[in-house]
């Protein structure tokens, strides 16, 4: 393979089931990035939240955040592109979401926000593997629709639940009642909202078009429903063994799960 990119998704993909990258993934990308092909976090992270050897030369030059909403140069500490949500739709969203009284929060300048009751609720909404990074990049705010009004455009909403059927009505409710948002879900507890225009695949083309490459030249790698730009805009998508079956239909192989290294697997075989 002619590869000048390397585009991976984190959780699910990259990161094992306790957030960590193995050092047989590490070895691989290290390897990689040593022939000159670039390595590119894509999350539904913000910046803050990506492993610190991903934000930290020599692998962390760009990073394409919060499912697209900001394509970042990481070394320079700037904004490459943004999409964002408009403050009055974001303020509307809320409110949507509040009816469902259900955990509830934000990205907004780079950081989270979210509710102090909710917060206090983390280890009651979130996965156990979340919590530590949750806690980490949330503030609490008293009112989040309150800070909203207060604020700019978002980056992202997102909403966690217990019960996983009202999961499945609120993200159907979303979408036909915001057809302007991207509805997608990075894990099997979550919805996420972006602008339409924010998503992994249209920010990748943005990052190469920036750098002059060819999608013909760009290896994706992701596991869920807000990968699934990112896989077919890639000239190669490879999804993992633990996707999703959107991410699997979009991708043009299937490599082994986040747990037995699919990212390492894949690369060594075809890469390296």
């Amino acid at each position: 393979m002619d590869i000048r990119l390397i585009a991976s998704d984190l959780d699910g993909t990259l990161l094992d089931d306790r957030k960590n990258i193995s050092e047989r993934t590490w070895k691989a990308i290290d390897s990689a990035v040593k022939k000159g092909i670039l390595f590119v976090p894509v999350t539904g992270r913000i910046p803050d939240a990506l492993p610190e050897k991903l934000r930290t030369p020599p692998i962390g030059r760009y990073a394409i955040t919060v499912n697209g909403a900001g394509v970042w140069d990481l070394a320079e500490n700037k904004v490459i592109h943004r999409a964002e949500i408009p403050k009055e739709r974001a303020i509307a969203i809320a409110h949507f979401m509040r009816r469902y009284g259900t955990m509830y929060d934000c990205y907004a300048g780079g950081r989270g926000y979210m509710e102090e009751y909710y917060y206090d609720q983390i280890g009651t909404y979130c996965l156990e593997a979340y919590r530590p990074m949750i806690r980490e990049t949330r503030t609490p705010v008293k009112d989040l629709i309150e800070f909203l009004e207060s604020g700019g455009d978002v980056q992202k909403m997102q909403m966690f639940f217990i019960d996983l059927d009202l999961r499945i009505r609120a993200m159907r409710e979303l979408q036909e009642e915001f057809p302007d948002t991207a509805v997608t879900s990075s894990i099997s507890n979550n919805i996420e909202v972006n602008i339409k225009e924010a998503n992994k695949g249209q920010a990748l083309q943005v990052l190469c078009g920036h750098l002059g490459i060819d999608m013909e030249n760009v290896l994706a790698f992701g596991d869920g429903g807000n990968d699934v730009t990112l896989l077919r805009a890639a000239g190669t998508g490879v999804a993992m063994a633990n996707g999703c079956r959107e991410a699997k239909e979009a991708a043009s192989q299937v490599t082994e799960s986040n747990e037995d290294d699919g990212v390492a697997v894949f690369l060594e075989k075809y890469v390296l």
